[in-house]
């Protein structure tokens, strides 16, 4: 057991860099951790969840994992309690909480260090991730158990009548009442930049050159609809610069203002509700728009596509696919996020297949491009 023991420590220490490798590893030590705790760890870990991601929040406001991962050599408390205003007895028992949960590494008395965690956790997108879910998702959570109780615990499909409502005390659905807090908004948006800063994209997995082979400057090549601030758009002309064709984002009016500013993307207000006015184009796409609606909302925004669509086009759906058997926690935690939230779900790879043809498209491909997500893209033509 020694040797086991030594192995494990030497693996901590030096991780291998493959992804996949790493992601192997990571699943087989969450089942090791998982069968060798002890209840009082098993209870301790499941109560203990929301307190990590308080004192997160906490560590974030107080700048502490800049400050550490900014330090050439450890901090004491006294210098990060002089330098970030706080107490030094509050800060020192906040620092020893971050310490024992991981996010920063203890190399002395009252005296710490950045580990990776911590070089994660400092970076803006993920603290703006940790504020998000902080103020806007774990209020929902709270109120999660007791709204499904007074519904029967029946399943949600009304964007009015949710956790979040009750929650942030709004009658408002949650996208609407997000519009209203534009702080919220601007770290949302940074978030979910740094999400997938780095990774894999649709792209890698559809042959997104051979099917607009032969376009020209006139040619409609692209059409984002409910795009946002353009991400997509930005990553087409940024990959493929030379591309003749039309490019175009498609959103509210109140959103284009803050799209990206890229060249050779058109800007065109459009609500999603309404039947699609770009005819002919080669690729229609959406990207995280249907996990925010149950399936007959879902089914109107496709339908209104269609009748847009020529022999030439094809719609490609960019959304979480859940393994029918086997999902990942960062899958079903997207999952409950958007339940208690927007009463919505992620959606399973049957249910996917049910809901595209009750919409009466005919699926050409799909595949995933994130296994750790289960991101895939669906690529669908009129039946």
């Amino acid at each position: 057991m020694s040797n086991v023991i030594a192995q494990l420590e030497a693996l901590a220490k030096a991780p291998p860099s493959d992804p996949t490798e790493r992601l192997d590893i990571y699943n087989a030590a969450k089942k090791l951790v998982v069968a060798s705790e002890d209840p009082f760890n098993t209870i301790c870990r499941v109560n203990g969840s929301p307190m990590i991601l308080t004192f997160a929040q906490v560590a974030s406001d107080l700048g502490l994992f800049q400050k550490l991962t900014e330090a050439s050599l450890p901090l004491s408390c006294a210098s990060l309690a002089d330098s970030s205003g706080a107490d030094p007895l509050l800060l020192s028992r906040i620092l020893r909480f971050l310490a024992s949960n991981d996010m920063i590494t203890e190399t002395g008395e009252d005296t710490f260090m950045a580990n990776g965690v911590t070089r994660t956790l400092a970076r803006p997108g993920f603290r703006a991730g940790i504020a998000h879910t902080f103020l806007a998702i774990m209020p929902c959570l709270q109120a999660t158990p007791q709204f499904l109780a007074d519904t029967s615990y029946v399943n949600p499909t009304d964007v009015l009548h949710s956790p979040f409502q009750i929650a942030h005390k709004t009658d408002k659905p949650s996208y609407a009442w997000a519009m209203g807090q534009p702080k919220l908004m601007e770290g949302f948006n940074l978030w979910m930049t740094e999400q997938h800063q780095g990774q894999r994209t649709w792209l890698d997995v559809f042959d997104f050159a051979g099917h607009v082979g032969g376009s020209s400057v006139d040619t409609l090549v692209f059409v984002d609809v409910g795009g946002g601030i353009g991400q997509q758009c930005a990553l087409i002309r940024n990959t493929f610069p030379q591309l003749p064709g039309r490019v175009v984002l498609q959103d509210q009016p109140f959103v284009l203002p803050h799209a990206i500013p890229t060249d050779g993307v058109e800007k065109q207000p459009f609500d999603f509700w309404t039947e699609q006015p770009l005819k002919g184009a080669r690729i229609y796409y959406m990207r995280n728009i249907l996990e925010d609606y149950p399936d007959d909302k879902a089914i109107a925004i496709v339908t209104n596509i269609l009748p847009a669509m020529s022999s030439d086009s094809v719609l490609i759906i960019d959304e979480m696919v859940i393994p029918n058997r086997g999902a990942s926690s960062r899958s079903t935690l997207q999952d409950m996020t958007m339940m208690t939230s927007l009463a919505s779900t992620e959606r399973t790879e049957r249910q996917w297949d049910a809901l595209l043809d009750r919409a009466g498209m005919r699926i050409l491909q799909k595949t995933a491009y994130n296994i750790a997500t289960g991101e895939s893209i669906i690529v669908t033509v009129p039946k």
